[in-house]
């Protein structure tokens, strides 16, 4: 494992010293995970004050908050939707609009000035005519500087496994403390960026609610939904469309990986919404260097091939003259005050790992062991932050 994080930073931090200034930069990335379930027959206070009891802890109490119930409650309950949120981060967050209860869990994230990790829970709780439905909806957000990005995320995947894995035990722990609350609960689906879809109670939810009504067919013999023909950049409406109709797909429009998965399974709807929605690089290789484009031609699929081919992609941005001559992070010496590095707190593996790609670097001596000790107290300090991700 030590290997492969090392080698995976190397390779992203010392392309060239000079690619290596331009090259730091922060990075978010969020995944949202739903659970959809279902409770027949069950009162609507009932169910909000059984969820929220099991999701609360001693230290991280879950908080209720309750909107008008409907006299008269439909025959299928109301989905909420994604906010979108003008600014450089995607929020996580979705409006429960229509819901007549909503319930929140934010633990404090962790952070220095390296990385940023948050994860917390939100649920919309929708009445209808024979039950209740609550959307269950896990987010975990991300954000490390992408000269420690690869060093950090092997960190946390030590301690606490992949986001899928992370995403998979929190939203099937919260199943089971529900159940033990609520014991008529069903299970529609689950839907883990990464993972196939789940289904386990899908037939019995189905003879609760009643069909949803189907979309437009935009072509013979083809049913998708209308908004999902529309050209990329025609519109400000249309990439919203396009990021709705993601959203109800179980997708998130500007999760990359989920792009990747959606080139990989040949879904040329999905593949055209994720371009429309104008979320993720067309341009970005995957963790096998492989950029969307060559995916699609080596599955053979040429009407995805045509879509990435058609879509023109933006000039490089021109980098200023003082990025291009300023000192990377590795190269800068550390502050009067700072502590010596204790490099017996490192893996041999590890560390010897880091010694033969430092003496590779073309740098002298000097920058040589500047950078080791860098590299080495960054480490440090990647562990020291993870370590504050492990179950307790």
């Amino acid at each position: 494992m030590y290997k492969k994080t090392l080698l995976a930073f190397m390779a992203g931090a010392i392309p060239g010293m000079h690619a290596l200034a331009a090259d730091i930069r922060d990075q978010w990335d969020i995944q949202i995970s739903k659970a959809e379930l279902v409770f027949p027959g069950s009162p609507a206070h009932d169910a909000a004050n059984g969820i929220k009891e099991a999701l609360s802890q001693f230290a991280i109490p879950a908080n209720l908050s309750y909107r008008s119930i409907p006299p008269a409650p439909p025959a299928r309950p109301g989905a909420p939707q994604l906010k979108q949120v003008a600014s450089a981060v995607p929020s996580p967050e979705y409006l429960c609009d229509d819901a007549y209860a909503e319930i929140s869990k934010r633990p404090p994230p962790v952070k220095n000035a390296f990385a940023f990790i948050a994860e917390g829970h939100q649920v919309c709780l929708y009445s209808f005519a024979k039950g209740v439905k609550a959307y269950v909806i896990y987010y975990n957000i991300k954000r490390t500087e992408s000269l420690t990005s690869g060093l950090f995320n092997g960190i946390t995947r030590a301690i606490r496994g992949s986001d899928e894995d992370r995403a998979a035990g929190q939203l099937k722990e919260n199943i089971e403390a529900i159940r033990a609350k609520l014991p008529n609960l069903l299970v529609e689906r689950i839907d883990i960026p990464g993972r196939p879809q789940e289904t386990p109670d899908l037939e019995a939810v189905a003879s609760l609610i009643p069909a949803a009504p189907e979309v437009v067919a935009s072509a013979p013999g083809a049913s998708v939904p209308a908004t999902a023909a529309a050209p990329a950049g025609t519109s400000m409406q249309a990439k919203v469309e396009a990021r709705k109709n993601l959203n109800a797909m179980g997708m998130t429009y500007h999760s990359q990986q989920q792009f990747i998965e959606a080139i990989r399974r040949k879904d040329d709807v999905a593949v055209q919404l994720f371009i429309d929605g104008g979320g993720i690089s067309l341009d970005t290789a995957d963790s096998s260097g492989k950029t969307p484009l060559q995916i699609a031609q080596a599955q053979g699929t040429p009407e995805i091939v045509a879509l990435l081919q058609a879509r023109p992609r933006p000039p490089a941005a021109a980098t200023p003259a003082a990025e291009s001559t300023a000192t990377p992070a590795l190269l800068q010496p550390a502050a009067a005050n700072a502590p010596p590095v204790d490099f017996s707190r490192i893996p041999p593996e590890l560390l010897a790992e880091m010694d033969d790609e430092v003496a590779k670097m073309p740098i002298s001596a000097e920058q040589k062991l500047l950078a080791r000790t860098n590299l080495a107290r960054q480490y440090l300090k990647m562990q020291a932050l993870a370590n504050g991700l492990a179950p307790r």
